[in-house]
């Protein structure tokens, strides 16, 4: 048969031949040639799927790494977290501390400070009234002259201790001290009198000239250890204790006079810190404190000017 096609198939039965028409070999063709090209399709589109599922890989692999990376820098931020908040914990505590602390010093120097002020600027002014109030307390007298506290006799009236007969204005205090014992200074100030022999029954004498018109006096000495206008220190040893003058034992005989008036020194002997505002209530009548507090402010500006201009000088060279 012309333009036939012949396929024998053969198996274990025998074998079978079978004719196809022109038509039946295209229709065969086709379906081979389809065969073919949706296996070739499906080829290119397993080769794009594995490309893309490759790129996929590389940028899920990317993001995972991101991730990884993201949550290492979480990690560390949650440390750096906890750190910060133990930290501002911490800090909570001290500026409560200080804050109690604050309260503390303005109960002890006794000022007010106005409501609504900062932690630092309560700090600031309570530093700055702490500072007047050392520098006042290192200008005027105050603290004892002795390391021994005891008193022989007071400030006032009293009778004379060697002719009794007679009542007299006692214008110190009288500190029982051996011969030998060291005085100090009660306040800075220049040395306006030492003499072995003074007026009065004094025997050896030192008057130390203070600031804001204060003075002490110092007597019955043993021995004098400063000269006529030296400059001396609160706390500076200035003689040794005696029994020179006109006195019945050793002991040391203690005043504070304030414009040529003498004063109890008591008041003075007792003033610290922690009762600065004491002495003025106690002395008032006799000391004209408001001016004086002035002068001191007054000092105090000065001194912080000069030690400014001191650092700036250092600072330009």
């Amino acid at each position: 048969m012309k333009n036939s096609t012949i396929i024998t198939i053969t198996n274990i039965n025998g074998s079978k031949s079978y004719t196809l028409g022109e038509l039946a070999k295209k229709i065969i063709k086709y379906i081979i040639a389809g065969i073919f090209g949706i296996i070739i399709i499906c080829f290119a589109i397993i080769y794009f799927l594995s490309n893309k599922l490759e790129d996929y890989q590389h940028k899920l692999s990317d993001k995972i790494s991101e991730y990884q990376e993201i949550e290492k820098q979480y990690s560390q931020l949650k440390q750096t977290n906890q750190r910060l908040e133990e930290q501002i914990l911490n800090k909570e505590n001290e500026l409560v501390s200080i804050q109690s602390k604050v309260r503390d010093i303005e109960t002890l120097i006794g000022i007010k400070p106005k409501e609504g002020l900062e932690t630092t600027e309560r700090l600031n002014l309570a530093h700055t009234t702490i500072q007047e109030r050392l520098l006042m307390l290192n200008m005027l007298p105050n603290g004892y002259p002795l390391t021994l506290r005891g008193v022989t006799s007071g400030f006032g009236y009293r009778q004379n201790p060697i002719t009794p007969e007679r009542k007299e204005f006692h214008t110190g205090i009288d500190l029982r001290a051996k011969t030998g014992t060291p005085v100090y200074a009660t306040a800075d100030g220049i040395v306006k009198i030492a003499r072995t022999r003074y007026k009065l029954g004094f025997g050896k004498l030192i008057v130390l000239s203070h600031s804001l018109g204060f003075t002490t006096y110092y007597a019955h000495l043993d021995k004098i250890l400063v000269k006529t206008g030296q400059f001396v220190k609160k706390g500076q040893k200035i003689a040794l204790s005696g029994n020179t003058g006109y006195s019945n034992g050793p002991h040391l005989h203690y005043e504070v006079r304030y414009i040529g008036i003498a004063l109890n020194p008591w008041p003075f002997m007792n003033w610290k810190l922690n009762n600065f505002e004491t002495i003025f209530k106690k002395t008032k009548k006799r000391v004209k404190w408001e001016s004086l507090i002035k002068g001191t402010k007054w000092q105090w500006t000065l001194l912080k000017q000069l030690s400014s201009q001191k650092e700036q000088k250092l600072q330009e060279k």
